[in-house]
């Protein structure tokens, strides 16, 4: 799945890491636009996603802060997603430095290399990528790639990803971050965490209730609102809390948890997403 969206954007990683990005905000700050028509939105002009971390590898308070937050909604949690990644080094490499260096995160990551990775090589490009159940009711994917641009602007990703429910909890997803850290390790990077958690509250919310049920998330997260939208079917908030430690910085403005409720009528259902330091994907 990762794989064919990523082929879809000509295999250009930082491409692809900045669709990311501006994908998490689309149904937040994109939209929130039409609510604040008069403020002018930006960037801070030092980088297109500026990340405040004050973060340390040896305590995360993320996951705790996040599942208290969707039990607090009322919702019942149905998932789960880590996306980890960074950049391990700002060279182009060769079809099997890559292939060796891609072995290596497998075993970190605890993978059957009898299993198999899938290579794929252009000129330019080189990536090799596994995707797969690693247990019962959860994926992981992985794809190291190595991109050469122009003059200096060569490099090599690592992009890591586990969804599925977490069925120890808290203590699970710490697991799941300490795996992903094991898998960066090797370059003494701190990859970029973003968590995402999806709940389900049976029915269709009124728009009190919608409102109601974001606020009480942001209040277990005891954190600020920032902005929001609101529509017949959705809404969006976000906010800042000052116990989370990573940040997104919008318009000069810290931002780290972004709430969403939205009513699907395929299955009748209303689906609370919450993600830190933001959400990633549509929801």
């Amino acid at each position: 799945m990762y794989w064919h969206w990523f082929k879809s954007l000509r295999y250009n990683f930082k491409l692809f890491l900045l669709f990311l990005l501006l994908l998490s905000f689309s149904s937040g700050m994109l939209l929130s636009r039409q609510l604040f028509a008069g403020t002018e939105r930006q960037l801070l002009p030092d980088s297109q996603a500026a990340i405040e971390q004050e973060y340390s590898s040896a305590a995360d308070p993320v996951p705790g802060m996040l599942l208290t937050a969707v039990a607090a909604s009322g919702a019942r949690l149905d998932s789960v997603n880590l996306e980890a990644w960074a950049s391990l080094k700002p060279d182009f490499l060769s079809a099997a430095t890559v292939q060796q260096l891609a072995r290596q995160v497998a075993r970190a990551l605890g993978l059957d290399l009898d299993a198999g990775l899938t290579e794929y090589n252009e000129e330019n490009f080189h990536a090799v990528f596994w995707e797969g159940e690693i247990e019962t009711g959860v994926k992981l994917y992985f794809s190291l790639q190595s991109l050469k641009g122009s003059e200096e602007d060569s490099e090599t990703y690592l992009l890591v990803n586990l969804a599925g429910n977490p069925s120890e909890g808290e203590g699970q997803l710490i697991k799941w971050r300490q795996k992903v850290e094991a898998a960066f390790s090797p370059w003494q990077v701190q990859p970029q965490l973003t968590y995402s958690l999806t709940g389900v509250i049976p029915g269709k919310l009124s728009p009190v209730e919608r409102k109601q049920r974001a606020q009480a998330v942001l209040a277990a997260l005891q954190a600020e609102e920032i902005e929001g939208l609101e529509d017949d079917m959705l809404i969006s908030l976000s906010a800042y809390s000052p116990h989370l430690p990573i940040s997104l910085y919008v318009a000069g403005r810290p931002v780290n948890a972004n709430v969403a409720l939205r009513y699907h009528d395929s299955d009748g259902n209303t689906y609370i997403h919450l993600g830190s330091p933001l959400l990633g994907g549509g929801y």
